[in-house]
């Protein structure tokens, strides 16, 4: 219980020391820059002039992405924030331009009453096959510390394709399918998932997004059991804010199924950010917060990214 109660309190005092620093750095003057208001803003460390469309400034991490000219730096991908799939809502822009790869290195720590404390690592990679479109290959979360642990070594594709970009009347719109392969010790099954994706400007600085996913289970890795739920399906809400040039800050909430019969839905609070560290490095920090006490949901949960683009 005091576990419980202790772990959204640290969760809150740790994002706001993540956050902080950005204040003093985003302090410094940066030149005004116009935004064009069909490409909407994303993290830069790069200063760059926008073609004037009469809207206020937001701030130097606005550039032009994708097929358009960028001043001063090298063009990453149209529209995007970093609001990767590290999170539980995601935004509904494409993380990379065509030719363009990412790596991404995570871990992960989890703990709850009813559950035992669990260390995973998982690392991906992403390479843009279009301006809207990306494939990734991953490995599954890789359990550390646990030697009973089976199933290690499955690994998962996925394909990501931007519909529409967002417009001043319409929002981002993207889906994406990914599959897990059964290639670790123990697995069986191939699962498929698909997502929907909408991200919109709210006002400056806002977005919010929208998801959802529908995920068929099949078989599973080599410690899910035959009470694995065949069909799973989950819904999420996030909004993110633009704090500084480097930092953007964001809050979720998934309402998902439960992975095994006869569990109630679980119901996941998340607060995270993303902080820019280098050209084309970003650090991700989310903080997951259990609010039922279901026999699956995990009380609190801490995930750390690093990325890396070129």
């Amino acid at each position: 219980m005091q576990k419980t109660l202790l772990a959204p309190i640290a969760a809150v005092i740790l994002l706001a020391f993540f956050c902080s620093g950005s204040q003093t750095m985003g302090q410094e003057s940066a030149p005004t820059v116009r935004l064009d208001a069909s490409h909407p803003p994303s993290l830069s460390l790069t200063n760059s002039y926008i073609t004037d469309s009469g809207l206020s400034s937001y701030g130097a991490f606005f550039q032009k992405r994708g097929n358009q000219d960028v001043l001063g730096g090298s063009a990453k991908s149209h529209d995007y924030r970093e609001l990767s799939d590290f999170f539980n809502v995601r935004e509904a822009n494409v993380n990379t331009v065509q030719g363009e790869w990412e790596l991404e290195l995570e871990g992960d720590w989890v703990t709850g009453a009813k559950v035992d404390d669990d260390f995973t690592f998982t690392p991906n990679i992403k390479y843009g096959l279009t301006d809207d479109m990306f494939i990734e290959l991953e490995v599954r979360p890789l359990v550390i510390g646990d030697g009973k642990h089976q199933g290690e070594g499955d690994t998962s594709i996925q394909l990501f394709y931007q519909f529409t970009r967002e417009t001043d009347d319409l929002p981002a719109f993207a889906t994406w399918v990914e599959a897990r392969l059964p290639t670790g010790e123990g697995s069986a099954g191939v699962d498929g998932e698909v997502h929907f994706n909408l991200t919109k400007t709210l006002m400056p600085d806002v977005r919010g997004h929208l998801e959802g996913f529908v995920l068929s289970a099949n078989g599973g890795r080599g410690d899910e059991g035959n009470d694995r739920r065949s069909l799973q399906w989950g819904t999420g809400i996030g909004l993110d804010y633009q704090i500084d040039d480097l930092t953007i800050c964001t809050i979720n909430y998934l309402n998902r199924s439960s992975e095994i019969f006869g569990h109630a839905n679980q119901q996941i609070l998340e607060i995270g950010g993303v902080r820019q560290i280098a050209e084309d490095q970003h650090l991700k920090l989310a903080f997951d917060i259990g609010l039922d006490n279901s026999e699956e949901a995990r009380d609190f949960g801490v995930k750390l990214l690093w990325s890396v683009e070129w």
